[in-house]
């Protein structure tokens, strides 16, 4: 035993170590405030960019900090005692499209205008009595569109004041339209979310919520003209305001001002309001929470119960939600809040608090929520000294809108740096071109003005950000700081062995995105809330969660529950009794709610067809076979990976839909290139849902810098172009992966197979020809093998690409500063002898498919046409996005529903043009091969030198084998079928 022990010493010395060694290291991620201290006060460098008034940004508008900074520095001041109000109607000009009078809109009296379609404008005339800073607000009517927020443009004597002004967002306005609603386990859901109609007042202020206040925009003594354009979703247009900012007093002298009044403190009162329970909001996604802490209210230890609101839907600037509170004597009282924000580690979130849609004083701009993993509960104002409220006995309402506000300036400066790290970049490219020779001295202290002390001076930047955070109550030991930590470091370090960039040109690209990733994750911050809590000062805050063993018994009773609750089943179960059609969903418990809801609601009642709904996650297709070969599988499966209805229609698992006569007509609703990767043998094995899709995205400005008027149209426009971009330190952005070899063999004439999959056919003229074209874009043109694409298209690096759906969603949500300036096209092709650019290109899809062992084969296929129409694609992806944000766009394979979904018409437009040419590869046996196979060809010609027919040779003669043997263990015909790559091509 004792030599056993001896034994173990050495690995337990290991532990302890490691243990120290993992401490030491967390606890000094702290600031380190010493890591400038060998670093030079610099006072005359000149640390401006050789290219910073090439640089497009300098052209762009300025952010709002920046234009307040410099409007302050010379010296101006807020107008005083001026409010100006203009008719709706009363407009100077309009656009001659678009744009409308209508009388008693939404019962309010006399005339407004509306502006019903995208880019119609009206031009207001105002008459500013002296100069200073003015704040516009406006009343608004939202008129029924697709459910969107109305975002317009400002522009003001002809020009953006700052580039805030671009999109600036006015809320809808949203409810519950009854209560939540009971399966048969009563278990509970959100009830649906209706839109309320009415007029609203809201200043102009910055959408992404980073600013705290609203905005401010100097006027000079004169005429000036106002230009509202639409940008996303109708609206009429009441009265527009301009008027004086207004300036809030101090929580101090509110209160000094409530006691000189002889108002006093209320006793022994202690109220609670559920948070669920919100009133009004802003918002759709914004819902009810299951919370199964035990002290969460109200609570159920053996259902699912909807009690608490807000979470990570409730995480973007200007989200608001209001509440009713009711309050039975008048006095001064506590206001507070059960609450968790788990969800920035160490970061503080904040939401500005009105009552009664007064801000009560300056402070209730901005309400701090602390970082934790728990759950709190603290007065508005600290749980030490709270604030204390007049309110006035009867009825209140209380609205808390999402705010970044205290955060800005750290985003501006974050921002800052990575601007100034992009064209620092962009002048080293133009000294070692953009694929440098990481052994070579470039020797850029002599070729770069200043670069040390630019290198320094930002990683100052950089630690002041970090002190900015501290101060805002920011934890030392946060992760979210040691980003800002470690970039700087690293730029120090840079400062130091300048010969080492070179070699670090990738690092110093990958921390640029890192930056922009940060900014991006932390404008995002949630917030669960419980219940408000209204008392009297003289009541103790209640506890916020229950003792040790309330909490352990709960956690003993979930795990005792996990053996007896279907926790996979969504909604209403019924028995096996019943004749059921069982459908499961491979995708999240919010989609498959949805699809559970639409199902009870509409397909039941219409068809008298129950349903059972099972979710699995998204990526366990081999759940799907082991059930098949179980003889346990679903009658329908949603959400299937579109390689997956080959596979298992080989081994004869999943219905021929083919077979259904009206097949052709349910298929017509799709893309015919769409279809191809589920067909097999002359037979039809899936209906596609979604459908991915690649699209052209480029800068609008930098590319009217560079002299290019249009848009690239073909490859031959993309090969002219990159030189150019080279030339002025950017680059072109395409991927490497075997799906981006796909455009190039369809647009060529190629195709992956012949003989039905009996063979590879990227021998023939056509594909070595595509590979050559996709490969030559690495070795002649050297663009970059890796990069960010969507942090790079933001900083300008790369002002050009080609990137699937999914950056469209990003650009359009998480880059304000680049509205209007970006555009997305359909991707570039190659021209055909008539002049016709082929354009040809396909997308990753999910798709839904029928087992071969239902016992309910019409009622699944009935199903499948419900579920793939028109209104229900329509539908699910306007409550998908309702629920979980535009992140969530229902990219619908159902042409006809795509159109109605919420796109801008330009934005629709080239995607429909893009999917005329939308073509799938088709699927054989033994297809994983070649997407391995293409991928090892682009590696050995690009990274290892090999001639392009060589790499294909060398592939092919594997791909073809694997095709025989997969066709021979399937008893698939395949005489003639050679191993070694004969049997056709050339």
């Amino acid at each position: 035993m004792v030599r056993t022990f001896r034994k173990q010493i050495p690995k337990l010395l290991l532990v302890v170590i490691a243990v120290a060694l993992f401490t030491w290291w967390f606890y000094s991620r702290k600031a380190d405030y010493t890591a400038l201290a060998d670093i030079p006060q610099y006072s005359d460098v000149d640390t401006q960019s050789i290219l910073a008034g090439e640089d497009i940004k300098s052209k762009l508008e300025p952010s709002y900090l920046k234009y307040i900074k410099q409007m302050k520095g010379e010296g101006k001041q807020d107008a005083e005692n001026v409010n100006i109000v203009i008719q709706g109607a009363d407009y100077a000009a309009v656009s001659d499209f678009g744009v409308s009078k209508q009388d008693s809109i939404g019962g309010r009296a006399g005339t407004a205008l509306v502006q019903n379609d995208e880019n119609s404008w009206a031009e207001y005339t105002l008459d500013i009595p002296r100069d200073g800073f003015y704040q516009i607000g406006m009343t608004y009517y939202a008129i029924p569109g697709k459910r969107a927020s109305i975002l317009r443009s400002l522009q003001i004597d002809g020009k953006y004041p700052f580039f805030q002004a671009k999109m600036i967002d006015f809320k809808r306005m949203w409810k519950e339209a009854g209560e939540p609603w009971k399966d048969n386990q009563g278990n509970e859901f959100n009830p649906r979310q209706e839109e309320v109609m009415g007029w609203q007042f809201q200043e102009f202020q910055d959408a992404e919520s980073k600013v705290s206040e609203p905005l401010r925009f100097y006027l000079t003594q004169g005429k000036h003209t106002i230009r509202l354009t639409v940008i996303r979703e109708p609206a009429a247009i009441g009265e527009i305001h301009v008027f004086s900012p207004d300036k809030l007093p101090s929580y101090a002298d509110v209160h000094k001002q409530d006691l000189q009044q002889g108002r006093q403190e209320s006793k022994d009162k202690l109220l609670k309001f559920q948070a669920e329970q919100a009133v009004l909001k802003s918002d759709p996604t914004l819902r009810r929470i299951e919370d199964r802490n035990p002290a969460s209210e109200p609570y159920d230890s053996n259902k699912s119960v909807q009690n608490v609101f807000g979470g990570s839907g409730w995480r973007k600037g200007g989200q608001w939600a209001e509440w009713e509170i009711d309050v039975p004597a008048s006095g001064l009282y506590n206001i507070g809040a059960r609450y968790s924000n788990p969800y920035l580690n160490g970061i503080p979130v904040q939401r500005r608090v009105s009552i009664d849609g007064k801000i009560p004083f300056a402070e209730m701009n901005a309400v701090s929520f602390d970082y934790g993993s728990g759950w709190q509960i603290a007065g508005f104002g600290g749980k030490e000294q709270p604030y204390e409220f007049y309110l006035e006995q009867g009825k209140h309402r209380i609205r808390m809108e999402m705010q970044i506000g205290s955060l800005g300036e750290v985003f501006e400066i974050v921002q800052q740096v990575t601007q100034h790290m992009s064209l620092l970049q962009r002048e080293i490219y133009l000294v070692t071109g953009t694929n440098p020779d990481p052994n070579r001295d470039y020797e850029l202290k002599k070729s770069i003005p200043n670069l040390i002390p630019r290198l320094n001076l930002m990683a100052k930047d950089l630690q002041d950000g970090m002190k900015l955070l501290y101060s805002l109550g920011v934890e030392q030991d946060s992760s979210q700081v040691s980003t800002l930590g470690m970039a700087r470091d690293q730029l120090l370090d840079l400062a130091k062995k300048p010969e080492t960039i070179t070699a670090r040109l990738d690092q110093f690209s990958d921390k640029q995105a890192e930056l922009g990733t940060w900014m991006t994750s932390l404008t995002g911050q949630g917030l669960l809330l419980d219940y408000f809590i209204v008392k009297s000062p003289d009541q103790p805050w209640p506890d916020a969660n229950k003792g040790w063993a309330a909490q352990s018994w709960n956690s003993v009773n979930d795990f005792l529950l996990s053996f007896r609750k279907d926790y996979g089943g969504i909604g209403n179960r019924y028995s096996e009794q019943d004749k059921v059609l069982n459908v499961w969903v491979a995708r999240g418990r919010e989609w498959a709610n949805i699809i559970k809801r639409m199902t009870d609601e509409e397909f039941t009642p219409q068809t008298g067809i129950k349903v059972n709904i099972n979710v699995i996650p998204a990526g366990a297709m081999h759940l799907l076979m082991l059930s098949s070969t179980a003889g346990m599988a679903p009658d329908v499966a949603l959400g299937v990976q579109a390689d997956i209805p080959i596979d298992y229609a080989v081994r004869n698992a999943v219905v021929n839909l083919g077979e259904f006569p009206d097949y052709n007509e349910i298929a017509g609703r799709f893309r015919p290139g769409a279809l191809i990767p589920y067909q097999f043998n002359n037979g039809h094995y899936a209906l596609p849902e979604n459908q991915n899709f690649s699209m052209l995205f480029y800068r609008k400005d930098i590319l009217q810098q560079l002299g290019v008027k249009k848009a690239p149209e073909t490859w031959q426009d993309i090969m002219d172009l990159i030189p150019l971009l080279q030339q002025n330190g950017m680059d072109f952005y395409y991927g490497h992966s075997p799906d981006d070899f796909t455009p190039f063999l369809f647009q060529n004439g190629g195709e992956y197979y012949r003989e039905n999959g009996k063979y590879s056919a990227l021998d023939t003229p056509e594909a070595l020809k595509a590979m050559k074209m996709w490969t030559d874009l690495f070795t002649n043109y050297k663009i970059n093998k890796k990069a960010d694409f969507y942090n790079r298209f933001r900083t300008g690096e790369m002002p050009i690409g080609i990137a699937d759906y999914s950056t469209y969603i990003l650009l359009s949500t998480a880059a304000p500063e680049l509205t209007g300036w970006w555009e997305m096209k359909p991707m570039p092709g190659i021209p055909g002898k008539d002049g016709t650019i082929n354009r040809s290109t396909g997308g990753a899809a999910q798709t839904a498919v029928i087992f071969k062992d239902t016992k309910m084969k019409n009622e699944a296929w009935e199903y499948l046409k419900w579920w793939t129409s028109a209104d229900v694609q329509e539908q699910f992806g306007s409550e998908l996005e309702s629920v979980l944000g535009v992140e969530a766009r229902w990219n619908t394979a159902n042409v006809e529903a795509l159109k109605r979904l919420p796109w801008s018409s330009q934005d629709i437009n080239s995607v429909l043009k893009q999917w005329d040419w939308f073509k799938e590869r088709e699927i054989v046996l033994g297809a994983y091969f070649t997407t391995r196979h293409i991928t090892n060809m682009w590696n050995e010609i690009v990274l290892n030198g090999k001639t392009v027919r060589e790499a294909v040779e060398d592939g092919i003669k594997e791909i073809n084998k694997e095709l025989r043997k997969k066709r021979e263990e399937f008893g698939l015909d395949v005489e003639g079928q050679e191993g070694d790559g004969k049997g056709g091509g050339s």
